[in-house]
């Protein structure tokens, strides 16, 4: 457990991320804590805390929110989450831990780029960015970016962008956990991981949603997209290497 400690900074700064942004945590810090652990271990990780650190977030993010979006994401999601899991029980793990590098690099391609082959009003856009996000949730904690691009493409305020996401992740989280546990996917490491890193967890997301009411970003593009190409980098240069060694 002497490895929790070394990502303890990756997983605050996620978090700050986070509490700032609305989203960003998991894909951060599941990165950093896959250079110690199966990707297995790291989703269930990283999605608990990021479960835990969000039920501070939902009283201000419940008044924002866009409900008649939301409840169409979720839905989404409730269908995406089996395929995912499926995805983390068949591919091998170093493998897999390339594969979500690979996926946060693409997605943050798209979100930096102005393409939107879709009318992001439509319930169909909704339910299918719900679905690939509750699949890329469970199988490898990175659902997130695939909501953040149908939320800059929406009409939305980036408050009401921001509480939406929120809310969808608590849902979504929430289910994709419940479904590691139930397949059994969950060891003795995800209590003990908790124990160290979600008070620390907890207090990096509330500075970061000071930082937001105090200096609230024009556009979230602009802010957590970089974090997450240079993360994505450095994961992908890491599982370069573990597989030629």
């Amino acid at each position: 457990m002497e490895k929790i400690w070394y990502v303890m900074p990756v997983v605050m700064f996620a978090a700050v991320v986070r509490g700032y942004s609305g989203f960003g945590f998991a894909v951060i810090a599941v990165v950093g804590l896959n250079v110690f652990f199966e990707p297995q271990q790291s989703v269930a990780i990283v999605l608990s805390l990021d479960l835990i650190c969000s039920l501070n977030l939902w009283k201000q993010a419940i008044k924002q929110a866009d409900f008649p979006a939301l409840k169409k994401l979720v839905f989404g999601s409730i269908l995406g989450i089996p395929i995912g899991y499926c995805f983390l029980l068949l591919v091998p793990a170093e493998t897999l831990k390339l594969l979500i590098c690979l996926g946060v690099l693409a997605l943050a391609a798209l979100l930096f780029s102005s393409f939107r082959p879709f009318n992001a009003e439509k319930t169909t856009t909704k339910v299918g960015f719900g679905l690939a996000s509750g699949a890329g949730t469970a199988s490898a904690s990175i659902g997130g970016p695939m909501i953040v691009y149908y939320m800059l493409s929406s009409n939305l305020t980036t408050s009401a962008q921001r509480a939406t996401m929120i809310l969808f992740f608590i849902a979504s989280e929430a289910l994709a956990v419940i479904t590691l546990i139930s397949g059994g996917l969950v060891d003795g490491t995800l209590p003990k991981a908790l124990l160290i890193l979600t008070v620390p967890t907890i207090v990096a997301v509330y500075y970061g949603q000071y930082l937001f009411n105090r200096r609230p970003p024009q556009s979230l593009k602009s802010f957590a997209l970089p974090i997450m190409v240079v993360v994505a980098l450095l994961g992908i240069a890491n599982s370069v290497v573990t597989l030629l060694a």
